[in-house]
């Protein structure tokens, strides 16, 4: 239950302290939120995810389905809200909005922290493999849907081939990182045993990058009409806390993953599964001036809505 508490005070605080800064000295604060973020991203997070997978299961055959129960997640949520779009009245701007909203889960920093304080060290450490697709997903399909239902883009995003966007995904410095310190902590897993010491290192850095994280996220955080968006950002959390959760509980347990390490794997999946809308969402709605609304109630509501989907999940774990 304590563990439960400091995770819940570090995500709320975290946002609230980065809200607060940019509210009461209002500045552009992208610069800041970008040091920050590059700090927690290409510093903090390889050590954290080093030491991590170092001690992770990854001797059993089942783990490597891991990223495909991720990618099928983050699919079938994106999918679920395109559907329930119809009914809504949408245009098609706004359904390209939603379906990101559905399709961009917080695997990182929210997802990452809560795995850690529920889970622990090896719960963490399953997470960077259960995301290794995401990015994939989001800059493959996300964006480029994005950049085609708008106006001002709809040209460029004709030109745009799948191989220059594998590269651009490919030679971003954030994956490269992402994927070589995943795999570097499965080399040192298999070869050499961990030093006891790095579990305090981990104890540390891990907090401490997600409390900076959610700073960043603090920074950017504006509280438009959102009131206008209650419902559909409702039916979002619906599918977030209870749809995407749901789906992975039965694909791990088909699986096998209930099976493997006290079903650590699984517990992981369900977790994650239950994440809020990324705030990776809000990207594409303002760099392709679509609505921008839409997308940061549905990111805030599930967001918040953590208060409710964690203590539930830890009682049921």
């Amino acid at each position: 239950m304590f563990s439960l508490i400091k995770s819940l005070l570090l995500i709320f605080s975290g946002l609230t302290l980065g809200y607060l800064v940019q509210y009461f000295r209002p500045a552009d604060y992208r610069k800041v939120r970008r040091r920050i973020q590059f700090v927690c991203l290409i510093f903090l997070s390889p050590l954290a995810v080093i030491g991590s997978v170092w001690v992770a299961p990854w001797r059993h055959w089942e783990i490597m389905s891991l990223p495909f129960i991720g990618l099928s997640c983050l699919v079938l949520g994106a999918f679920c809200a395109l559907f329930l779009a119809r009914f809504m009245g949408f245009d098609r701007e706004q359904r390209t909005v939603y379906f990101i909203c559905g399709g961009f889960s917080n695997l990182g920093s929210l997802g990452g922290l809560t795995c850690f304080m529920i889970l622990g060290e090896a719960g963490y450490a399953l997470g960077p493999f259960y995301s290794l697709f995401e990015r994939i997903w989001y800059y493959m399909v996300g964006f480029p849907m994005a950049r085609r239902v708008s106006p001002r883009w709809q040209e460029e995003a004709e030109d745009d081939s799948r191989w220059q966007r594998l590269k651009t995904i490919f030679w971003d410095p954030f994956i490269l990182v992402t994927l070589g310190s995943t795999f570097l902590g499965i080399i040192l897993n298999l070869t050499v045993e961990r030093p006891v010491f790095w579990a305090d290192i981990n104890r540390f850095i891990i907090p401490v990058n997600s409390f900076f994280l959610m700073i960043s996220i603090g920074l950017a955080m504006k509280f438009g009409p959102m009131r206008n968006y209650l419902k559909p950002a409702l039916a979002i959390w619906g599918i977030k806390s209870l749809v995407m959760p749901t789906f992975n509980f039965a694909a791990g347990t088909l699986l096998g993953l209930g099976h493997v390490a006290g079903g650590l794997p699984l517990k992981v999946v369900v977790l994650l599964g239950a994440m809020p809308v990324a705030f990776n969402a809000l990207v594409p709605p303002t760099q392709y001036d679509l609505d921008l609304d839409l997308a940061n109630t549905c990111w805030f509501l599930t967001t918040m809505g953590l208060a409710v989907v964690i203590p539930v999940l830890t009682l049921l774990f």
